[in-house]
């Protein structure tokens, strides 16, 4: 079966297992209520992400030919699904679950004997070969890019809109390249399987029951794009070079590090939750949920288009890479001041509304 008919079946059984697993969320502990950091409603069930990922391995599983190296994704996703199930349900400790991703990581590279073998040209000065150092690379960018998403997903439809900005991108590439089947197939089914998902997390109608993505989806999906991307840049054979990776999750990853960084310049733990991630500052400068995911998601298509287009153009990896540099310098120095903006940001709607009246 070709990639749309795979994507085909992975968006329907997702549908159907949401539907399933909706009514056992309560007695699976499933469910995400409020607290001091989140503000919704109610219980919502957590069975999102669990829908899409069975979505994507029943639709797998009949539609394409079991690869080795994709078998042994697919059985490390599926633990890496349970943990992020279990941690939905009795909130795990984030050491532990570091040191599973950490884990299943080596797994996935060492098993599958797939990983990063160069940077690229980042300075322009040579390719920047890896050698005995990609598969630990690897590991570092898997769960780099499993907590990335899993991070970015704090208000309604935000993952779900980043992961299809850069699932979309990924398959685009793909599909230009020979030889990258699977990958596009893996790229449309996991875009197709999200769907359900993000129109009921949004309330599209026929939706009217929210639910949430869930640690096991958010983890899932991060997981999946960082294979996608290992996969789809050889040295030989390569759908795109490693520096467009990096603009495709542009902002989940640049998220990620800043508050990383911050945390670590205050003294504190870099796993350490809060609420100062890009989505929190918006809706601090007044914006309603749903214009800050607007917002956001359109600034990650723009910089998931620069990155496309620097690579059908063939711009120079040093420039593109610059380029990513210069963006993630400006946004960590606006995050350190993210107060007096704020500030100044409020003091001019102020003024507005008292000159309005």
């Amino acid at each position: 079966m070709d990639a749309a008919g795979t994507s085909l079946l992975s968006g329907i059984f997702a549908l159907i297992s949401m539907r399933m697993l909706m009514p056992f969320a309560v007695k699976m502990r499933l469910v995400d209520r409020p607290n001091q950091r989140k503000l919704h409603k109610g219980a919502v069930p957590l069975v999102g992400g669990l829908s899409a990922f069975a979505g994507v391995c029943l639709g797998w599983l009949l539609g394409m030919p079991l690869s080795t190296g994709y078998v042994i994704f697919l059985i490390c996703a599926s633990l890496l699904v349970l943990l992020g199930a279990m941690d939905d349900a009795r909130d795990l400790p984030a050491k532990f679950r570091l040191a599973a991703q950490v884990v299943l990581g080596a797994a996935l590279v060492y098993g599958s004997g797939d990983s990063l073998e160069s940077f690229g040209n980042l300075f322009g000065l040579g390719v920047i070969e890896l050698g005995v150092l990609g598969p630990l690379v690897s590991i570092a960018a898997v769960i780099g890019a499993t907590n990335a998403f899993n991070m970015i997903d704090g208000i309604d439809g935000l993952a779900g809109s980043l992961s299809l900005t850069a699932l979309l991108s990924l398959a685009l590439l793909f599909a230009s390249a020979p030889g990258h089947d699977a990958g596009l197939a893996l790229a449309m089914g996991l875009s197709c399987a999200l769907m359900p998902y993000l129109m009921a997390n949004l309330r599209i109608p026929p939706f009217k029951r929210r639910i949430f993505m869930g640690d096991a989806g958010s983890m899932f999906i991060g997981f999946a794009i960082v294979w996608l991307m290992i996969q789809g840049a050889p040295l030989e054979g390569a759908a795109f070079r490693p520096v467009t990776a990096l603009w495709i999750i542009a902002i989940p990853l640049i998220d990620m590090v800043a508050i990383m960084f911050r945390r670590a310049r205050k003294g504190q733990s870099v796993m350490r939750p809060d609420r100062e991630h890009l989505h929190h500052i918006f809706m601090r400068s007044g914006f309603s949920d749903r214009e800050t995911l607007v917002l956001i998601t359109f600034v990650a298509m723009l910089f998931a288009g620069f990155g496309l287009l620097g690579e059908f153009l063939q711009i120079p990896e040093w420039v593109m890479f610059a380029a990513f540099a210069v963006l993630f310098v400006l946004y960590d120095y606006a995050l350190s001041r993210v107060w007096r903006l704020l500030a100044l940001f409020r003091r001019k709607n102020a003024g507005k509304t008292h000159l309005a009246r």
